[in-house]
């Protein structure tokens, strides 16, 4: 377990770099999600994220797991799998674009 609040679940899978999370990312717990991911990338040099179970994120989680306004892309985390939840957020801020 690398991270558990009443909303949210950060474990690490069998690949160190692999992190499954499940529930809600938002406001109340994206630095720490950002703080979990960051611990992970200096240990083993990337970070893939596994979001299958996530049920819920707002716009502060979808940076986090983006990391679009601090990260070149080679540091961001790698997505392994989307939840429907994060395809809509990223639909959604695609369309606010330009």
């Amino acid at each position: 377990m690398l991270y558990e609040d009443g909303h949210l679940r950060i474990t690490q899978a069998v690949r160190p770099e692999l992190l499954l999370v499940r529930g809600e990312i938002d406001i109340t717990n994206s630095a720490a999600v950002a703080q979990v991911l960051a611990e992970t990338r200096e240990r083993f040099g990337r970070v893939l994220v596994d979001t299958s179970e996530l049920t819920f994120v707002d716009v502060s989680g979808w940076r986090v797991l983006t990391a679009l306004h601090v990260e070149p892309p080679d540091r961001r985390p790698q997505l392994t799998s989307i939840a429907p939840c994060l395809g809509r957020m990223s639909r959604l801020m695609t369309d606010l674009g330009p």
